[in-house]
């Protein structure tokens, strides 16, 4: 049996906070949760998060400013980060990327689009396994290699 993965939830906004901490811990991941970012890297200090999961704006230390001191000071390493955030522009976007972002969920989001995304990331499989005889139809890309 594999073990579970950790998901640290950094968010000001206490109720989205439980709400996604019990939504997670229903598909079996192990969750802590923060309220900014200087709580964040105090506690993952000790829970060592497979994933980090952040809004950006929040008092104390933002999301931008946390996953910066992560990246400088080589924290976490093997921790993906994942922003979640109602700003939906796309400079947004791209500065979060920029920072070393593994992905960016802009809220709100469906509970599919949240579990998928995470799983993915921590190479959880996904979808069932299945028999090529299950396959309705194959597509090949010219130049790919398979």
């Amino acid at each position: 049996m594999s073990r579970k993965r950790k998901i640290l939830i950094v968010e000001d906004n206490e109720p989205f906070r439980q709400n996604t901490r019990e939504l997670l811990e229903f598909h079996q991941f192990d969750v802590i949760t923060a309220e900014n970012g200087q709580e964040a890297l105090e506690m993952g200090a000790v829970f060592e998060p497979d994933l980090i999961l952040s809004d950006i704006k929040m008092p104390v230390m933002n999301g931008f400013k946390m996953l910066r001191h992560l990246r400088r000071k080589k924290l976490f390493p093997h921790s993906r980060f994942v922003f979640l955030s109602g700003y939906s522009e796309r400079k947004s976007i791209q500065a979060a990327l920029k920072l070393g972002a593994d992905d960016y969920i802009v809220k709100p989001f469906t509970e599919e689009e949240l579990v998928s995304k995470l799983k993915r990331l921590l190479g959880i499989l996904i979808f069932p396994l299945f028999q090529i005889n299950d396959i309705a139809q194959v597509i090949l890309i010219p130049g790919w290699t398979y």
